[in-house]
């Protein structure tokens, strides 16, 4: 739930950002000057979006980019396999890498996590950051959670494959 209304958030804010030169420029002039009732309409998709139709926006990529902007990209996260395939941390790392985490990293969790699943696990101010990593690498919401953990600000504990987005 929190996880929809930080990305409920983000989203308006860079739909205001993106549409607010577009918005100024269709209502600035009409509001000091009469209408042109000549002139014709826009043809429809013109002058909105860059080609894409009207209300065809892709949810998956503004949840992807609502939870990029409002997470740390520097933050020291380490990935780290714990039964799962091997090579995964490896896969996982390099997901958070393409999408602009650069200090990711790819270990073994030392002994046995006894977790049942997948998990994300955050230190202090880095929620935000862990809910996009755990996006990412989808793991689900639910499995992301604050804890004391001895190296870095967001630990991924891999169990098994990664369904990446």
């Amino acid at each position: 739930m929190a996880l929809c209304a930080t990305v409920a958030a983000v989203a308006v804010t860079v739909f205001l950002r993106t549409h607010d030169d577009e918005v100024t420029s269709v209502t600035g002039p009409t509001q000091t000057e009469p209408a042109d009732n000549g002139t014709a309409s826009p043809e429809p998709g013109e002058g909105e979006g860059e080609g894409e139709p009207e209300g065809e926006a892709d949810p998956e990529l503004e949840t992807r980019e609502a939870l990029l902007a409002a997470a740390n990209l520097g933050a020291h996260i380490r990935v780290l396999n714990d039964t799962g395939p091997s090579g995964e941390a490896a896969r996982g790392t390099a997901a958070l890498q393409a999408a602009g985490f650069g200090a990711a990293e790819a270990a073994n969790y030392p002994g046995d996590s006894g977790l049942a699943a997948s998990s994300v696990w955050y230190t202090g101010d880095y929620r935000d950051t862990a809910l996009a990593v755990a996006y990412l690498l989808g793991i689900p919401e639910d499995r992301v959670t604050e804890h004391s953990i001895p190296q870095g600000n967001v630990n991924v504990i891999i169990r098994s494959a990664l369904p990446l987005h």
